[in-house]
C-alpha cells in the first residue's frame, strides 16, 4: 500500500481549487460554437439572400443552345437556379437540424459553396460583360 505521502506527493498542486478552464476548453464549448454556428447562418443567409435578389433583378444572357446532332439540350431555365434553390434548402436544412439540437455544418459548407458560386458567377458577369 502506498502511504499518504505518496499519495500526496503524486496530486497536482492546488487540487482543492477550482480548475481554470483552459483556452481550448472555452473555444469549444457548447455556447462558443453554437453562436459561431448561428453566426454562419445568419451571414450565408443575408449574403445568399442578397445574392438572389440580384440574380432574380438583373438576369444575365443565356446561353445559346448547344447544336446537338439528336436535339438534347438542357434549356437555360432549368440549370439557372439550381445554386439559389441549393442555398436555400441547404440552409433551411441547417436551421432545422440546429433546432433539433444538432449542427451540422456539412450542410452549411454546402451552403457557402453554393454561395461562392453565385457570387463569382456575377462577378464574373459584370466584369466581363462589355460595357
Amino acid at each position: 500500500m502506498a502511504s499518504s505521502a505518496t499519495k500526496m506527493a503524486n496530486e497536482p498542486e492546488g487540487t482543492g481549487k477550482e480548475r481554470q478552464p483552459d483556452v481550448q476548453d472555452v473555444l469549444f464549448s457548447a455556447l462558443v460554437t453554437s453562436v459561431c454556428y448561428w453566426t454562419t447562418i445568419c451571414l450565408l443567409a443575408i449574403v445568399g439572400a442578397y445574392l438572389i435578389h440580384w440574380w432574380l433583378t438583373h438576369p444575365g444572357p443565356y446561353a445559346a443552345p448547344a447544336n446537338d446532332p439528336w436535339g438534347i439540350t438542357t434549356p437555360p431555365w432549368l440549370i439557372l437556379p439550381l445554386a439559389p434553390i441549393g442555398v436555400v434548402g441547404s440552409l433551411g436544412h441547417a436551421v432545422w437540424c440546429a433546432l433539433r439540437g444538432q449542427r451540422t455544418w456539412k450542410t452549411l459548407i454546402t451552403a457557402a459553396g453554393l454561395v461562392a458560386v453565385m457570387g463569382c458567377s456575377k462577378l464574373l458577369e459584370v466584369y466581363l460583360s462589355p460595357m
